[in-house]
């Protein structure tokens, strides 16, 4: 007689930083300092962080202003930007992944990234270093392209017509979520309601500019850290909606979307919606 053991295995998700754009490139920025200070505690030591500049128009400029950055700080520092998907799938590459304690995507546009990395080895093997416990931050693009789903592109002058914005596949480190960046501060919030409005599972996430989430799995919560705001807009409580029964370009009518906006050191636990102020000291 033959039994076959079935070993299970799992999985501990490393945390994400995603931020809002805008966020100073310096070695005295708060947002870059807690990066490095997660990252140090992963490397128990002097940690490696791998710079993926592949959304940017111009990678290279980029790949070299955050090595500088985080070097200033204290890492080591391996640049990863693939000119091709053939190169992304390179044994080369896969080796420069594996010295990585920590990835960080810089900003751009978030259709460059998945376009080039969607489907390959390199992609694969950070998520697998990811479900190990690594780090995984990215700012504006960089953030946007972690979720399953992202917002690809949107009309923000008729943000209220069905249609209007366009919804595509990311990279998938966070799900049932959507990340919008420049938040507040490019008139964003239209936009982030019509995609929870289609979508009522999905939680849209508003991040301000120079403000971070830094995402904690096991407790299934995020905490703001930065100068702005974070903006939650819920939708699995929707009572009213005509989304339905509209054709292409006609205007959107829904009740019952919840919006939380949230500070500095609030927390936010994702699944429930329930969020917690920061405790003043005494």
């Amino acid at each position: 007689m033959c039994i076959t053991i079935y070993r299970v295995i799992y999985l501990t998700k490393g945390k994400i930083i995603t931020m809002g754009g805008n966020v100073e490139v310096s070695p005295t920025e708060p947002l870059f300092k807690e990066f490095f200070n997660i990252s140090q505690l992963i490397s128990e030591g002097q940690p490696t962080i791998g710079i993926i500049p592949v959304p940017s128009g111009n990678p290279r400029k980029s790949g070299r202003a955050y090595s500088r950055l985080f070097e200033e700080i204290g890492a080591n520092v391996v640049v990863l930007n693939p000119s091709s998907r053939e190169e992304a799938n390179s044994q080369k590459l896969l080796e420069k992944v594996e010295t990585a304690h920590s990835f960080f995507i810089t900003g751009g546009h978030q259709l460059r990234i998945t376009a080039l990395l969607s489907g390959t080895k390199m992609l694969k093997n950070i998520k697998q270093k990811f479900y190990q416990g690594a780090l995984i931050g990215g700012t504006s693009a960089g953030a946007v392209c972690l979720t399953t789903i992202m917002i690809g592109e949107g009309a923000i002058r008729r943000p209220f017509y069905k249609g209007e914005v366009d919804l595509t596949q990311g990279l998938g480190f966070i799900e049932d979520v959507v990340i919008d960046t420049h938040f507040a501060e490019r008139g964003r919030f239209p936009r982030l309601i019509h995609v929870v409005s289609e979508n009522p599972g999905i939680l849209g996430i508003g991040l301000g500019e120079g403000t971070g989430a830094v995402w904690n799995f096991e407790k299934i919560e995020f905490e703001v850290i930065g100068r702005g705001n974070v903006v939650a807009i819920q939708g699995k409580h929707l009572t009213k909606s005509n989304i339905p029964d509209l054709e292409y370009g006609e205007t959107l009518s829904v009740g019952g979307i919840r919006v939380h906006v949230l500070g500095r050191d609030t927390r936010f636990q994702y699944e429930d919606c329930e969020l917690y102020l920061p405790e003043k000291e005494k």
